[in-house]
């Protein structure tokens, strides 16, 4: 064969290949064009879809050259992805299309019939003769309206318990309004905020408060709850007890479901309080030791007392959740700080008689103490040294003491259930330059029987909780600056048990008491209108 000719061979034989695949790019360039058509122009939705996302799902599921030499055994009949066990990347799912059209109709076939005013199309006729024992349940007690009323019908049961509900969650009263265009033509018409920042007083003569749910309803502490006290910012509620169980709960006044517990083996557990703005929780009882909970990290660590200071017991711990101190109380009037940060050893506060309470500022950078000799010490934390002294001599044995969060009012109880209510802006106005001087109070509660044992202003100064462990019921709320006791709660039907603690959330609007049954009592204060 000559060279011309071997040379055309060559040229034929390179040139098959183009022309084949030339003419698989016309066949897929018609067999796209077919599967357009029929998708536009009216042919079966399913199948055309279908073909084109089933087609796109193998192209974008080849991952190896391998799958591309295969196409043709796929053409065939057979499917990698069945032999592989693997589905589809895409799929279309038009029935799913077709039940979302069909229930936006019906919702809003539902809309329109609510808003028509067309009788409804049924009712329960047997509601009617229905009857309800109201003394059956402890929780239906709340819906009698006299104390001998046993049975409703069942009308009047549905009723009652419609105002109950409203009762614990009112309307608001921009949701009560019916004249909606006036209230909008008058926003437009005015440049003022929307949001009203006046506070309204507190009516001194009742409370308005409404029992809910339990907040540990999810998880009842199985021993008396030492420590209940609010997260600073979110909706948590943190409870501890001698059961050596720290629990969390999500508080709404409906559900308040549990989030977390933690449980110590070898501490049972006295006080527990958030610190570092509610980044950590610190938990102590009788014991050399005590943990730290990291809440964000969820690590548990446990620290061997306080560096230095061989303290048998912690159980008497102070802290604030916007500082960087912690105060244990020791013996011989020393009070002993530890850094919140790093646990250790700052400094000793020493006083002239035994310790009772310490309390911190809000802000962190003083600290109250009161000891058996009546006198109230006032320390400045940046200097670790006492700035202030004073006496009390209408005070039998102080117990405790507490401090408002703008220091406005501070109070300390006594052995004697005696609780005096001071304000701390006039006390400074008399004292002057003196560094110790004599004060009296500007009003003294008498409304508890027995020892007073902890003290509890709510966060705007205008509620103090004062309990006494001793006997039942002992839980008296306090109204300020009127400094008299709210009458009509708590009543005869509140069931308090021996509270042991109390604390209000950020805002006030939820008052947790743990008592001695292990169960942490929630309260709506419906004036304050946030958590």
């Amino acid at each position: 064969m000559d060279a011309s000719g071997q040379t055309k061979r060559q040229l034929r034989v390179a040139g098959e290949p183009s022309a084949k695949r030339t003419k698989e790019s016309v066949q897929t360039k018609t067999r796209t064009e077919t599967d357009l058509e029929l998708l536009v122009f009216g042919a079966d939705e399913e199948d055309a879809s279908g073909r084109l996302f089933s087609k796109l799902g193998r192209e974008q599921g080849s991952e190896s050259p391998a799958s591309s030499d295969n196409e043709d055994d796929n053409e065939d009949g057979s499917d990698d992805n069945e032999d592989s066990g693997e589905g589809p990347l895409f799929f279309v799912d038009t029935e799913r299309d077709q039940q979302e059209v069909e229930s936006e109709s019906e919702a809003e076939s539902e809309d329109a019939a609510v808003e028509s005013d067309e009788p409804a199309a049924w009712e329960d006729d047997d509601m009617q003769d229905a009857t309800v024992a109201l003394k059956a349940k402890a929780r239906l007690r709340k819906l009698r309206t006299e104390e001998d009323e046993d049975t409703v019908s069942g009308s009047v049961y549905e009723e009652r318990l419609r105002r109950q509900f409203e009762k614990i969650n009112p309307v608001p009263k921009w949701a009560a309004s019916d004249d909606s265009d006036k209230v909008g033509s008058d926003l437009l018409q005015t440049s003022a905020p929307l949001v009203s920042r006046t506070h309204v007083q507190l009516p001194s003569s009742s409370i308005d408060i409404a029992r809910v749910r339990n907040a540990n309803q999810a998880a009842v502490s199985q021993s008396a709850v030492q420590s209940v006290q609010f997260h600073p910012s979110a909706s948590v509620l943190l409870t501890a007890g001698l059961d050596k169980t720290l629990r969390l709960f999500e508080v709404d006044g409906k559900e308040n479901q549990k989030i977390q517990s933690i449980y110590f083996k070898d501490l049972p557990i006295t006080s527990a309080q958030f610190i570092r703005n509610g980044h950590e929780i610190v938990a102590s009882g009788r014991r050399g030791w005590y943990y730290a909970v990291d809440v964000e990290h969820a690590s548990v660590t446990r620290i061997n007392g306080v560096p230095g200071r061989p303290l048998k017991s912690l159980e008497f711990m102070r802290t604030n959740v916007n500082g960087d101190r912690m105060a244990f109380m020791g013996n011989a009037g020393q009070i002993h700080l530890v850094s919140t940060r790093t646990k250790q050893f700052v400094h000793t506060l020493p006083m002239n008689g035994v310790v009772r309470d310490v309390e911190f500022t809000n802000d962190g950078n003083y600290l109250w103490s009161t000891g058996l000799d009546n006198h109230v010490y006032q320390w400045d934390l940046r200097q670790n040294q006492c700035v202030s002294r004073w006496h009390d001599p209408t005070v039998f044995r102080p117990t405790c003491l507490a401090i408002s969060q703008d220091s406005t009012y501070y109070a300390s109880g006594d052995h004697a259930g005696v609780v005096n209510i001071y304000d701390a802006r006039a006390m400074r106005e008399e004292a002057g330059d003196s560094t110790f001087f004599n004060v009296r109070p500007f009003k003294a509660v008498s409304n508890l029987t027995t020892a007073v044992h902890g003290l509890r202003f709510n966060h705007s100064a205008e509620i103090l909780a004062v309990y006494s462990r001793k006997k039942k019921d002992q839980l008296k709320l306090v109204h300020l600056p009127s400094a008299t006791v709210f009458s009509n709660w708590p009543g005869s039907a509140s069931h308090l048990g021996h509270v042991q603690c109390v604390d209000f959330s950020p805002q006030s609007g939820f008052m947790a008491v743990g008592n001695d049954a292990g169960k942490a009592l929630l309260y709506r204060l419906q004036h304050y209108p946030t958590y």
